[in-house]
């Protein structure tokens, strides 16, 4: 039997530290996107951005980075 890798999911980190998010957000990856990179590259073409909050990259979905 041979295991192959589906990718990665990357899900949005809420609003705030505090808050997870309301839509339980995840990035819909596109076929090929393989590696973290790849997908958060694909949910910047959705809207998603990545912020620093407490000393941390976080991803937000368009909902939570408008909120935030």
């Amino acid at each position: 039997m041979t295991a192959y890798s589906l990718g990665v999911e990357v899900a949005c980190d809420g609003p705030d530290e505090t808050t997870d998010c309301p839509d339980s957000a995840a990035i819909p990856i596109r076929f090929g996107s393989m590696t973290p990179r790849q997908v958060r590259t694909d949910g910047r073409e959705d809207g998603w951005v990545r912020r620093r909050r407490g000393g941390r990259l976080v991803d937000l979905c368009r909902r939570c980075s408008t909120a935030a």
